[in-house]
């Protein structure tokens, strides 16, 4: 009897071809930007979740979480940039920092037990204090969450976050915002003043408190 069988070349053919097409599925599929685009969403609504707290915040009380901290207290008309582990932010409470009560942007830690205003009001649920944006915003900024607000009583408040995918990196296909805690304006990507860093992959990504100020439009905001 003879029997039939793949030779060993064939056999090394078929195994490169196997090889080559799951490299191609591979770089197509991308699961590494796959799984950044998952983040992004989950932050996006994160954000959304908070900027909906505001809201009814305002609507509740006609005030902000950050109008109570101060010696001479921020009012509805003062233009506010706070990141998501600040006292006034409204995730955290003052009672759990050991830093300046009277600061609205002074830090919290992350180990806080004391909830802020946001949660204390039950506009947001208490397991937001375990989200990435609160833990480890300390250690990796661009992690945190960022709140804007213009100046004046009808000045828009947004949340902001920096977007890991590259495909929400590009300027071209997403509206970037520059943040700046000068003059605290909300500047356009590809206004004056306003620039995309070098590339979707640059360092200033992670430097999210570098870029305030900056002139880098690394920031996507809600609404």
């Amino acid at each position: 009897m003879i029997r039939k069988a793949f030779t060993l070349v064939e056999l090394l053919i078929v195994i490169a071809l196997i090889a080559i097409l799951s490299v191609a599925v591979l770089a197509t599929i991308n699961p590494i930007e796959q799984a950044n685009k998952a983040k992004d969403s989950t932050v996006q609504n994160d954000a959304a979740e908070v900027m909906n707290a505001y809201e009814r915040y305002y609507a509740n009380s006609q005030s902000y979480p950050w109008m109570v901290y101060g010696t001479s207290k921020p009012t509805v008309e003062t233009a506010m940039l706070l990141r998501s582990d600040a006292l006034g932010f409204g995730i955290c409470d003052a009672g759990s920092t050991g830093s300046d009560a009277d600061e609205v942007s002074a830090g919290c830690t992350t180990n806080s037990v004391d909830p802020g205003l946001l949660i204390s009001k039950d506009e947001l649920k208490l397991a937001f204090v375990g989200k990435d944006e609160f833990r480890t915003v300390g250690t990796q900024e661009a992690n945190g969450l960022w709140l804007y607000k213009a100046a004046g009583s009808g000045g828009s408040v947004y949340v902001c976050y920096v977007p890991k995918a590259k495909s929400n990196r590009d300027p071209l296909t997403n509206q970037l915002w520059c943040l700046d805690d000068t003059g605290l304006t909300r500047t356009a990507n590809g206004e004056t003043g306003c620039a995309s860093p070098v590339t979707t992959g640059s360092t200033e990504w992670g430097s999210p408190a570098t870029a305030i100020g900056g002139g880098l439009a690394i920031f996507k905001c809600v609404p």
